[in-house]
């Protein structure tokens, strides 16, 4: 099993490591869509965006998301899937651009937006490796920001109309196992698009091994899972195993509910004595839409293992 890292930082780092997690963006899509695009599911998520998302995910909340990241200095930015609507081509360009774009360096794993047929990995996803795996059998993979251990995991998989469920599968399940292992004594953060705990999406959305992934946490320990999908700001936990489990509102939603505004988490980690300080500011949109706000707030302290 071949197991690598890339230090991001691999000489200094502050002593107080700023992640900025964000998801499910949803770029506006290139228009209008080739016929030969909509042979599959995409026809039903194009009607679905003509007539609902488009008019609720908005490219300007992005940018506010965006500009309001840059204004708190991250060292790194998580994306936790769902950058694009259909994932096309013409999609995917846009996404790379907007990651190089992005004001810190960055890391991505892929939503089902973003893998919404069988596009070959090579026409579509490979974009993007220059911010994740450089291809589907480097997952998961592993960015180092001096203690900070980031893993990306894919839990993105082709599925029928009207479904968006996810699978890790067992060959990324064993590797994500082993990662865990050999990076105890960092702090480990993981990232999944799909939620590895029942009850926070319906089943048609729900990851489909989340019993498989959640054990394999649970048996080789973490001190953090980001997630997005859900379109929900949320802090639960692994189930079983007392690991922090934090969602990500969608950083493009218009919604009237504080936990779906679009927004973004930051995360500061540091350590102390023999723990690590885990704190979480969630930045919302204000109900005006005139910038954001802090909305919540909240600690943990994890044992370094």
């Amino acid at each position: 099993m071949r197991i690598g890292y890339e230090n991001l930082m691999p000489e200094s780092f502050p002593p107080v490591v700023r992640i900025a997690h964000l998801s499910d963006v949803h770029l506006p899509p290139p228009l209008p869509v080739a016929a030969g695009d909509l042979m599959n599911k995409r026809a039903l998520s194009l009607l679905s965006w003509h007539f609902n998302r488009r008019h609720h995910h908005l490219a300007a909340l992005g940018d506010a998301v965006v500009a309001d990241i840059a204004a708190h200095h991250p060292a790194l930015i998580a994306m936790t899937g769902d950058l694009t609507n259909f994932g096309l081509i013409p999609e995917m360009e846009a996404g790379a651009a907007w990651l190089a774009g992005l004001p810190a360096p960055a890391v991505i794993v892929p939503g089902n937006h973003d893998r919404m047929t069988g596009l070959p990995w090579a026409k579509g996803l490979a974009l993007w490796s220059p911010w994740m795996a450089p291809d589907e059998a480097h997952f998961p993979y592993v960015r180092r920001i001096g203690p900070v251990a980031l893993i990306g995991v894919n839990s993105a998989v082709p599925s029928p109309p009207f479904m968006a469920y996810g699978r890790v599968g067992a060959r990324q399940t064993a590797r994500l196992a082993a990662l865990l292992r050999r990076l105890r004594g960092s702090c480990r953060v993981v990232l999944i698009h799909h939620p590895p705990r029942t009850g926070l999406v319906p089943w048609r959305k729900s990851l489909l091994d989340s019993r498989a992934v959640t054990a394999a946490l649970k048996a080789a320990g973490a001190e953090l899972v980001l997630h997005g999908h859900s379109h929900d700001a949320s802090a639960s936990t692994v189930r079983g195993a007392g690991i922090p489990l934090i969602g990500s509102a969608s950083a493009s939603l218009d919604s009237s509910k504080p936990g779906r505004r679009a927004g973004w988490n930051a995360l500061d980690i540091r350590r102390e004595d023999e723990a690590w300080r885990i704190d979480l500011t969630r930045r919302v949109l204000r109900p005006a839409g005139d910038g954001l706000e802090t909305l919540t707030q909240r600690s943990w302290l994890r044992p370094v293992s």
